[in-house]
């Protein structure tokens, strides 16, 4: 099923993508960095393993990337009204039967 966006969505989208190929371009130059210069025998096991922890970062950049799009979405104020008290106890109000 096909979802058209709405103009706000492809907005997001837009930056959402940007502060995510923001926050994961280091991540990504380490990656490159390492397999140029792991020898082939270290390729893959610890290898493998190193890059895996590296890209996961991404995703979590991505995540976060979300999160504080969502954060920064609402331009109002902070409410000012007090926290309620605890609830007073509840009395019976009506009366008894005869």
């Amino acid at each position: 099923m096909v979802r058209t966006k709405t103009p706000e969505q492809v907005n997001q989208t837009r930056q959402l993508t940007e502060d995510i190929r923001l926050q994961s371009a280091e991540i990504l130059q380490e990656v490159a960095d390492f397999l140029a210069a792991v020898p082939d025998e270290e390729l893959f096991g610890d290898g493998e393993f190193i890059v895996r922890n590296k890209v996961l970062k991404i995703v979590a950049a991505a995540f976060q990337a979300r999160v504080d799009q969502k954060k920064t979405a609402t331009t109002d104020r902070a409410s000012t009204v007090r926290i309620a008290a605890k609830p007073q106890a509840s009395t019976d109000t009506a009366s008894e039967a005869p």
